[in-house]
């Protein structure tokens, strides 16, 4: 039986039910013995990642393509490609681009991504509360930057389900300061595993950035359960709605921290998080002001 969730979709005003995608496998690999076993020994080793990113690059995994626009009701009218035909593989259409614009006005934050976006408030000690568990900010970021200056900052944690656009793009004008790529374990990123400390074993890449409107912020990509690679653009300085980078396939994260003052979020996003309900948003969407 399928499992869904609530999400807020702020473009109508209403509440959603949304539909897990391979939560049956993630039930068997999480919530029995013989699945963490398998989770231990073959799906977390990377040879397994590169097996699984060589199918999903293959002309093979072509025919992944049309059931899953069919059961998650995917719209190609934005894309590049509108046709499923024009895909080479499964990984081809994953990653797919679409015409985004950004909509946010000048002092406004977009978002980066297309994805479900919760917010908090970074408080005393640096701890980071998703899904109902709490992660420690130098535990995400592996003790290699200083984290002190987001205290009573913001952070913005946007979740990318499977039938998402994985691109991400700049939020501001701006350049990068330092990046870290944290290599780890592939494990999930999806609700059904809150009670595990994933975030300390995902491959994540932090970005340090410079920004013209909103000082600081600290970008972070976490890869979830079959990704591969994070793919980020070999670039120092950017524009609002550059194209920053992509995740193979699989659901992934997006976490961005914000210094106090910086920004205000947007009252149905903070009304909505304070529920523990994700909202949708699409990349170029105003979600705050500075």
């Amino acid at each position: 039986m399928a499992t869904y969730i609530q999400v807020y979709d702020r473009a109508v005003g209403i509440l959603r039910e949304e539909k897990q995608y391979g939560e049956k496998s993630l039930e068997f690999l999480y919530h029995t013995v013989p699945g963490r076993i398998l989770l231990q020994l073959f799906f977390c080793r990377r040879i397994y990642s590169r097996l699984n990113g060589m199918w999903m690059k293959s002309p093979l995994s072509k025919g992944k393509i049309e059931p899953f626009i069919r059961e998650y009701g995917i719209d190609l009218s934005g894309c590049e490609r509108q046709e499923p035909a024009e895909y080479k593989s499964f990984d081809d259409f994953f990653t797919r681009r679409y015409h985004w614009r950004c909509k946010a006005g000048a002092g406004e934050l977009m978002a980066p991504c297309q994805g479900r976006l919760l917010c908090c408030r970074v408080e005393k000690g640096l701890a980071l509360p998703i899904k109902g568990s709490v992660y420690t900010l130098p535990e995400l970021v592996d003790n290699r930057f200083e984290l002190s200056r987001y205290e009573g900052g913001v952070c913005l944690i946007y979740r990318l389900a499977p039938q998402d656009c994985h691109r991400y793009y700049f939020c501001d004008r701006g350049r990068i300061l330092r990046t870290e790529e944290i290599k780890g374990v592939l494990h999930t990123v999806r609700p059904l595993s809150e009670r595990y400390r994933v975030f300390s074993r995902n491959h994540r890449i932090c970005t340090l950035m410079r920004t013209e409107r909103f000082g600081e912020v600290l970008q972070i990509e976490v890869g979830a359960l079959q990704i591969g690679r994070i793919h980020n653009l070999p670039v120092t300085e950017f524009a609002r709605m550059d194209e920053k980078g992509y995740f193979s396939y699989g659901g992934s994260t997006i976490l961005q921290l914000f210094c106090p003052g910086a920004i205000s979020v947007d009252a149905d996003i903070q009304e909505y998080s304070g529920q523990g309900v994700e909202v949708l948003v699409t990349p170029g969407e105003r979600i705050a002001v500075c």
